[in-house]
């Protein structure tokens, strides 16, 4: 009797208090304030352990069973991910069938108490894809109205999306294979499987594939009106400047010395293609074709059969590969690096005094660095790298680094 006086005792506390749960749903998203007029409906519902205190704030929370039932019985649904929850109920659905086969080969076992869970995960699954059917459907009918913002609509739509697919294949596997072995020759597992849960799982799979095709025509219509977006958002800024300036003209000068990166056109390709199939210009396509002859000077193509040109031996000769010095340089250092007898310590930058480089500093180090990245395995564990690095004003974070030192591992230097 304890749990039936528990139940009544929730249920009076809510239907007591339902017009203030109800703003507390609505406007304070759970969130109740801790003041003198919450006084009762606090200590109601933390006697029935349908709100908790929150740690570090004010208040106190309205429990998320509560909000669930206001919104179930409302039909408001705010869109949560359903994948992992479906996921999670079908690996339940297996362990309570599991469960049921080894009750049933025991003697004076509870196999109806076994059969009851299953049919509980059964109708939870159903439960679980009824709300998901009636989320996007109200995801597709509201379109994200109370998001202003194009991209936001189009990260939520494809969010959405994505979830459909998830589910999509999460119950591609839930196929008559899968239930046949589930069902054996169980009669009653046939009954709340092949017939209750398949019919309403093609049911509510064929209503989400509805939802996914509208959907798909959102995230079209949302991709188009954010170019509309972008094109009127340039409109919006020139007739803000003419409207606040109506004798604005651009500078003459900033056209003249227009910069590198907006001088990069280059002439356009016209062409078109003529309706041959028409006789109305023919005449004039006539025209064209005699005048493009006469300025075409005529080219005769030679045979390749005629073709008396001598054939020349190119196997014997030999080119030897010419190595560009810098990286001979580089490659140098780095053999120096893995000599066996070779120093303690070796400088980058007095590497590229000693050897006269012909090229920038700045080049030289960023020659050893993309070379020391390459060879990491099999430097590191020989040498420790030191960079000498300066910071670069006014730019705070741009490091400048001046010098390359390699210290060989178990030096004290």
């Amino acid at each position: 009797m304890g749990r039936r006086e528990d139940s009544k005792a929730a249920i009076g506390a809510i239907h007591r208090h339902v017009d203030s749960i109800t703003d507390i749903c609505y406007m304070s998203q759970g969130q109740i304030e801790e003041n003198g007029d919450n006084d009762t409906l606090i200590g109601a519902l933390q006697k029935n352990k349908l709100a908790y205190p929150i740690d570090g704030v004010a208040g106190y929370q309205l429990h998320g069973k509560v909000r669930g039932l206001f919104d179930h019985v409302t039909r408001r649904h705010r869109y949560r991910e359903s994948h992992g929850r479906l996921a999670g109920l079908l690996d339940d659905l297996d362990n309570a069938i599991v469960s049921y086969r080894h009750a049933k080969l025991k003697v004076n076992s509870d196999t109806d108490y076994m059969l009851s869970e299953v049919r509980e995960v059964v109708m939870d699954i159903m439960d679980t894809l009824s709300d998901t059917v009636e989320m996007f459907a109200n995801v597709v009918n509201d379109e994200f109205s109370v998001v202003t913002d194009v991209n936001e609509r189009i990260r939520q739509t494809k969010r959405c999306l994505s979830d459909i697919s998830k589910i999509n294949t999460i119950f591609e596997s839930l196929g008559i294979d899968k239930m046949s072995q589930w069902v054996d020759i169980d009669l009653s597992l046939e009954q709340l499987l092949m017939k209750v849960l398949k019919a309403h799982v093609d049911a509510c799979l064929n209503d989400l594939s509805a939802s996914s095709r509208k959907l798909n025509a959102m995230l079209a219509k949302l991709i188009t009106s954010k170019q509309h977006q972008k094109n009127n958002r340039i409109i919006d800024a020139f007739s803000g400047k003419f409207r606040k300036d109506p004798g604005y003209r651009p500078s003459i000068e900033s056209l003249e010395n227009v910069p590198d990166c907006f001088a990069m056109a280059e002439a356009l390709q016209l062409g078109s293609f003529p309706n041959i199939e028409s006789q109305r210009d023919e005449q004039t396509l006539i025209q064209l074709a005699q005048d493009a002859l006469l300025r075409t000077e005529f080219k005769p193509v030679q045979s390749p059969d005629t073709d008396t040109s001598p054939t020349i031996n190119s196997l014997d000769n030999e080119e030897d590969e010419v190595i560009d010095p810098f990286v001979e340089y580089v490659e140098l250092f780095f053999d120096a690096l893995l000599a066996e007898n070779g120093p303690d310590v070796l400088s980058a930058l007095k590497a590229y005094e000693l050897l006269e480089v012909d090229g920038e500093v700045e080049d030289w180090l960023m020659t050893v660095s993309n070379y020391y990245e390459t060879q990491k395995k099999v430097v590191d564990p020989i040498w420790r790298l030191k960079e000498t690095v300066e910071v670069e004003m006014p730019y705070a974070g741009t490091f400048y680094v001046s010098n390359m030192t390699f210290i060989r591992r178990g030096n004290s230097e």
